[in-house]
């Protein structure tokens, strides 16, 4: 009887993780369509606003997790810390300067409010790692100094950036949160790797999510640095630095990448069982 009460129990967690992934992916492929449907003068700077969706279903998965689980165990609260960062100083620039958001109709209030939800996810998270949840977070497994990285980046930035908002404090501030963000999921990455055992569905799908937004972002910047190249026709630094950063990105994102996608080929995309014994190089 116990074996069969143990087997029923789950089966209910299984089919609970797959029903809230079946009816995330609803969700996302409804906000799609009403976007399609609502904006008309969509083009390649669409891909901007695209990349904020998907990090934002990234967090939706990760506090589905937190939800149903009552755990933050995998979770790197550092990771959450630096993205929490790199949200806030890249909205002190797109919320009121037009240098760094799409040129067609998302960018007049849809891609600002992307990364206001991605903000405020993060910042309820990192409640729930620190606060309500303290208990099941691995704190030994997350190590990181989310300071000197941070101070790292906002002296790099100062001293390579783009002038599209022609304010240096804030393209500055736009830079160091790109900084940021190109290292934001080593933390998490670090956490997944020291815990050594089967990642779990939904905090894969977070991470699987926030490196195919960055992919995105990626192709954007690949045709659109060119932009930025100084008007007296001089080598285009920052546009290259900006180009390097994303590349940089989704090199430190590669292994995961590699395991994520073969786990979701092998074992579908609703339960991506992921071994990560051997091993993330961060």
């Amino acid at each position: 009887m116990s074996l069969g009460k143990a087997d029923a129990k789950l089966g209910s967690s299984v089919l609970g993780v797959d029903g809230s992934m079946l009816t995330m992916y609803l969700g996302a492929a409804a906000l799609v369509m009403l976007t399609w449907q609502s904006f008309h003068d969509l083009g390649f700077s669409t891909l901007l606003t695209v990349g904020g969706a998907i990090q934002g279903f990234g967090y939706t998965c990760l506090r589905v997790k937190v939800s149903q689980q009552k755990s933050v165990a995998g979770i790197s609260g550092q990771a959450l810390i630096l993205q929490a960062m790199s949200y806030g100083l890249r909205l002190c620039s797109t919320t009121w300067l037009n240098g760094y958001i799409p040129v067609d109709g998302t960018g007049d209030w849809l891609y600002q409010l992307l990364d206001v939800f991605a903000l405020l996810m993060s910042l309820q998270l990192i409640y729930c790692v620190f606060k309500s949840h303290r208990h099941t977070y691995q704190e030994e497994h997350d190590t990181w100094s989310v300071q000197f990285i941070a101070l790292g980046c906002f002296v790099l930035a100062a001293l390579v950036h783009p002038d599209l908002n022609s304010r240096p404090l804030f393209d500055t501030l736009w830079t160091t949160a790109l900084y940021i963000d190109v290292v934001a999921m080593m933390p998490q990455l670090a956490v997944m790797t020291k815990a050594k055992g089967e990642i779990e569905a939904l905090t894969s799908h977070y991470v699987g999510a926030i490196a195919l937004s960055r992919l995105v972002s990626l192709m954007f910047w690949y045709h659109g640095y060119a932009e930025i190249a100084p008007l007296d026709g001089s080598f285009n630094i920052a546009g290259w630095a900006i180009v390097l950063a994303h590349v940089v990105q989704m090199l430190l994102l590669c292994d995961f990448i590699i395991y994520y996608v073969r786990a979701c080929v092998l074992n579908g995309c609703n339960n991506p069982r992921m071994q990560l014994s051997t091993g993330i190089d961060v």
